[in-house]
């Protein structure tokens, strides 16, 4: 009888000492409360202010691009492009002569359409077509205080479409990067400024880009310019570059 006993005590000792095994193994498995999270957990999501910065930089255009173009109608196809040619190449003789050289002198388009003729009365169709040609030049003028005299004597030697000047900078590198580094520098202080607002210190920067925008934009200022040398009153005015850049500080 006290074997079975000593038996039944022995299941009991042994059913225990299992029990603490299972718990040991279950408690080493559980992170103590008091542990700290390890560095890569707390850097995983870097913490950083990101800021948009713009700049501008301005300076007189050098550069003057005309339209200059001579539209002709005539009952027949052939009789309104013979005029237009002819025309049209008094106007290219006309623009060498005021000192525009060849290369500078570009076909923009040509067109030739036909135009139905109708009974004023009824609206009907009379049968009939009137023939239009339109031909037109991009003409680059580099002295700007010509611009007006040269259109003038385009028009003398036909032209009677003038669509458009456009003034531009044929090199922008310098305007653009004077542009950048104010964009750049106003980066900086939006950032140090949101830095402060929020009781943080600005760190290195992490990253940098450029944002695209707009270009060169026209600025228009009233009586700003040169009177075009006797022909037309052109104003160039000014242009101004605008930059934008997107930095992202570390905050330490």
């Amino acid at each position: 009888m006290s074997n079975v006993k000593g038996n039944k005590w022995y299941f009991v000792i042994g059913g225990l000492t299992v029990l603490a095994i299972i718990a040991g193994i279950v408690i080493s498995a559980i992170p103590s409360a008091s542990a700290k999270p390890s560095q890569a957990s707390s850097d995983g999501l870097a913490r950083s202010i990101t800021v948009v910065g713009s700049g501008s930089a301005s300076a007189a255009p050098d550069l003057a691009t005309a339209q200059i173009g001579v539209d002709t109608q005539a009952a027949s196809p052939e009789d309104a492009t013979r005029e237009n040619d002819e025309r049209m190449k008094a106007v290219i003789d006309a623009l060498k002569a005021a000192g525009i050289d060849e290369q500078d002198i570009q076909t923009a388009y040509y067109n030739l359409y036909a135009e139905q003729k109708y009974v004023p009365e009824t609206g009907e169709p009379t049968g009939e077509f009137t023939y239009r040609v339109g031909n037109s030049l991009s003409v680059k003028i580099h002295d700007l205080t010509r611009v007006g005299a040269i259109l003038s004597e385009a028009v003398k030697a036909g032209a009677n479409n003038i669509s458009g000047v456009y003034f531009s900078i044929e090199d922008t590198a310098a305007l653009e990067a004077a542009a950048r580094e104010k964009a750049v520098a106003d980066a900086k202080a939006r950032a140090q400024s949101l830095a402060q607002l929020s009781g943080l210190e600005l760190g290195e920067v992490v990253v940098v880009s450029e944002v695209i925008t707009g270009g060169i934009a026209p600025i228009y200022h009233d009586g700003l310019g040169q009177g075009g040398g006797g022909g037309a009153p052109i104003q160039p005015g000014q242009l101004e570059v605008s930059m934008q850049v997107q930095m992202s500080f570390a905050i330490k």
